[in-house]
């Protein structure tokens, strides 16, 4: 039997080469999809397992929501990092955790010296307990004793290279920061992939493993409250609980609540809550929150895109089997007359559907093989180092099999069976199955074409305006260069100086963060000094001089900070904002004097202040803090005057409160960040008088330079990685539904050539012929994109919503994914139309 359905399938498919080719290529494309979204998931679900203690080892999670009423602007939702104190208070509370480890980075590009060598690396400190649950591929040194002595550190043989040369680098000393002579005691190899240690998607990328002592002397600073430590959230918090333990994850977050009631400061939960939870550590990598608020995470929104298109393809096999099968109607009708039931006939059906399946599924892989450095571009992973490693793997691909073979036959199985045998006697040819339903299933596959081009298309477009207005109206290129003057032992001023003097240089000043990599909110009330009533959130940019020149940032009204004005200077000190919230002493009866703000146009409207000219020289103010520490009073807050209006400027992509004020600028000294803004005339002259400048100043650290658009490119990938994955699907589904539409249009065009042919006995027109035939085709493709509108819709809007400037949902979008559909369906059946079209009466009545 199976040798018969074999031979059968064969011969249907020399009997139709070309539509055969088009349900095997679109089938595969489909397939490539999906492979390729479940490839990722298997990626993701196998970080850290390498790691023989992973299983048992969970991470402190932190969520924190403000209260009615409290001075709060958001809070952080299930977020892997906590505050650094919780790892002490967990582990006097809780003697049965096996082990308690902390990690906190350190920085991204960590000054590292040995000698004449200087070097950028990723860096973490962490606690001596590390190297008991993570087993690091160790290549020299001893991973128990690696952190037994002060200030070690662990690198990779990359950065050893980089650092050393073919010399053995242990026992050698490296001078981290800058100011932290360090030992080296360990040498790894790479970190195996995935692993929120190692390179992939959204990891740490560690170069160097330095022990907490490290960082404590880096960051060395005047003693603060022991309970401030519950505001400094950023440090991973492992916990290792093995079954033998004693205690169990399950019993330990029922407790979570009673420790923060017991060491969370009381004034903090009067303005926000605190919850405690614990995740297993794979979360690290994958991430515990939600892919633009839809409940979903990316994996799973992947995985349902690459279903979609493999949906597509399945209803594009249905429907063009369904069609060719309307040729075979007189062989099936004879096969019943000789006592085939409609059971063996389906059988067959699912089997020439699972043949092409299994076929299209061999290309598929190939091909996802052979695309393994694109899928690397658009998900940021080598997904063959565990798929076709990982055990679950063949048994998903057999069952992916199964569902694509019974998805994709079960309707021509359906009609084909439903032949009788009569139809052996009759014409050779028919249509079978329902007309609605056919049209059914084309208006479904360019329904969910229609919905990825709708998305493509607002993602496009807001990717272009977030560019045009982060970038376009800065000329020149602006160079970003990391001074923490604190490490580097250079001051702003002199770096300012230094630079100003370079010919190429046509302008410098400072800011705190580098632009869309930081974000900094305050409270400000607009009326009032009243201690009690909540401010506004608004966001604060410390900056520097000449920091409107630099970035090109137009003046409304008034002016900006200067030099000749000494009172712009007053309050001026480290980062912060004006008055420090942390002070011993009793607050003064005087009132501090105001401290000169610079707003943007978006603070003047929230806050009613008039026209920009208006608000200049009035006062706004900064509520008095509520949630210090135990012991700390709080300073006297300076009220605020506004000295000038400037262009609204967005220098983030994080979606703001919903009653977030605006912008304001405040003059800061000793920033972390210096930009040169450098003459595109002579860019390369321009970086070489920098870094001329750099080595003078800081002859042991290497510089850290960066172009503006590198940091917007580099804030910006996740969602530019997003606007290619949606281009990739949208092509593949559309090239899915072209095939399709052209292989329906060569049956559909066969089967009414003899209507044609007696309409234009009776008089109709070869352009009529061609109107009546593309109306016909392009009917379920209008209706598709109807359909397709309300999800696109929502889909736009719930991914708009998440930046702070979007552009305007207006109807094109739609309107263009309706001519674009209808425009490409008219071309997949041109040809065929109007070679049914031209169709002679003689022809049709010479062959009836």
């Amino acid at each position: 039997m199976l040798k018969h359905y074999v031979a059968v399938a064969l011969r249907n498919v020399r009997g139709a080469p070309f539509t055969s080719a088009v349900n095997l290529l679109t089938l595969a494309v489909g397939l490539v999809c999906f492979v390729t979204a479940y490839a990722f998931v298997t990626f993701w679900d196998s970080a850290e397992q390498h790691f023989p203690k992973a299983g048992d080892i969970y991470v402190l999670t932190l969520t924190i929501k403000p209260r009615e009423g409290g001075v709060g602007f958001g809070g952080v939702n299930n977020a892997t990092r906590a505050p650094d104190v919780a790892a002490e208070f967990l582990r006097s509370d809780y003697p049965a955790i096996s082990k308690i480890a902390r990690l906190v980075q350190m920085d991204r590009q960590t000054m590292v010296a040995a000698g004449d060598r200087a070097e950028r690396l990723a860096s973490v400190a962490v606690d001596a307990e590390f190297l008991d649950m993570f087993d690091l591929p160790f290549v020299a040194g001893d991973r128990s004793s690696a952190f037994a002595s002060p200030r070690s550190v662990v690198i990779t043989r990359d950065a050893a290279n980089r650092m050393f040369g073919a010399e053995n680098p242990i026992g050698k000393t490296l001078l981290v920061g800058n100011s932290v002579d360090a030992t080296v005691t360990g040498v790894i190899d790479a970190i195996p992939e995935p692993s929120h240690l190692g390179r992939s998607a959204t990891g740490l990328a560690v170069d160097m493993f330095a022990s907490r002592d490290v960082y404590d002397a880096l960051r060395a600073s005047p003693a603060l409250p022991s309970n401030f430590g519950w505001f400094q959230i950023g440090t991973i918090v492992y916990l290792y609980l093995p079954p033998s333990g004693g205690l169990s994850p399950d019993v330990l977050r029922s407790q979570l609540g009673d420790f923060v009631a017991r060491h969370v400061p009381a004034q903090q939960l009067q303005t926000n809550e605190y919850r405690f939870g614990l995740e297993p550590v794979g979360s690290l990598l994958t991430g515990t929150g939600d892919f633009f608020d839809t409940g979903l995470t990316y994996a799973a929104v992947l995985l349902l895109l690459g279903g979609l298109v493999l949906g597509v393809a399945c209803v594009n096999y249905a429907n063009l089997a369904t069609a060719r099968a309307a040729r075979r109607v007189r062989e099936i009708g004879v096969r019943k007359a000789l006592g085939a039931s409609p059971g063996q006939i389906a059988v067959q059906s699912f089997a020439e559907a699972g043949a092409f399946a299994f076929a299209a599924l061999l290309v598929a892989l190939v091909v996802f093989m052979a695309a393994q450095p694109l899928v690397k571009r658009l998900l940021g992973a080598e997904l063959d180092s565990t798929f076709f490693t990982s055990l679950s793997m063949w048994p998903a691909l057999a069952a992916l099999l199964v569902a694509v073979t019974l998805v994709a036959g079960a309707y021509p199985a359906f009609v084909l069976s439903r032949v009788r045998p009569v139809s052996a006697i009759t014409v050779g040819q028919a249509r079978l199955g329902s007309p609605l339903f056919s049209t059914l299933l084309v208006g479904t596959q360019f329904g969910v074409a229609s919905f990825l081009l709708i998305a493509l298309t607002v993602i496009s477009m807001q990717n272009a305006e977030m560019r045009r207005t982060a970038l376009a109206a800065i000329d020149d290129p602006l160079v970003l260069i990391a001074n923490p003057a604190r490490q580097t032992k250079v001051a702003a001023t002199t770096l300012r100086e230094r630079l100003g003097n370079v010919p190429q240089v046509r302008g410098v000043t400072e800011v705190q963060f580098a632009p869309w990599e930081g974000l900094m909110m305050t409270p400000v009330a607009g009326d009032s000094q009243d201690p009690t009533r909540a401010g506004r959130p608004v966001t604060t940019r410390q900056v520097g001089f000449d920091f409107f020149n630099v970035f090109s940032v137009p003046i409304l009204a008034g002016r900006v900070f200067d030099r000749d004005h000494a009172e712009d200077a007053q309050g001026m000190g480290p980062p912060g904002f004006p008055g420090s919230q942390l002070g011993g002493a009793q607050p003064s009866a005087e009132p501090p004097p105001p401290t000169n703000i610079v707003v943007d146009r978006a603070f003047v409207a929230a806050f009613g202040l008039g026209t920009p000219e208006e608000a200049v020289d009035k006062l706004v103010y900064r509520p008095a803090p509520t949630n210090l520490p135990p012991g700390v009073t709080p300073r006297p807050q300076p009220p605020l005057r506004i000295i000038g209006v400037v262009e609204e400027r967005s220098f983030s992509f994080f979606k703001l409160p919903a009653n977030s004020a605006g912008a304001i600028y405040q003059l800061s000294s000793n920033l972390d960040m210096t930009v040169a803004r450098v003459a595109s005339a002579d860019i390369a002259g321009g970086l070489k008088g920098i870094d001329a400048a750099w080595r003078e100043l800081a002859p042991s650290v290497a510089v850290s330079r960066r172009f503006l658009d590198e940091v917007f490119e580099g804030a910006y990938a996740q969602y530019l990685r997003i606007n290619r994955i949606f281009a990739v699907l949208s092509a593949m589904a559309f090239g899915i539904c072209v095939a399709g539409l052209f292989g329906m249009a060569i049956f559909v065009a066969g089967r009414r050539r003899r209507e044609i042919g007696v309409r234009k006995t009776l008089g109709a027109s070869t352009s009529r012929m061609v109107t009546l035939l593309l109306v016909s085709f392009s009917r379920p493709v209008v209706i598709a994109n109807l359909i397709a509108w309300p999800a696109g819709f929502f889909a736009a809007r719930a991914y708009l919503n998440q930046f702070s400037q979007s552009i305007a949902l207006t109807p094109w979008p739609f309107v263009l994914s309706a001519i674009i559909t209808l425009a490409i369906a008219c071309l997949a059946v041109a040809g065929q139309t109007f070679r049914a079209a031209r169709t002679t009466p003689a022809e049709v009545l010479r062959q009836e």
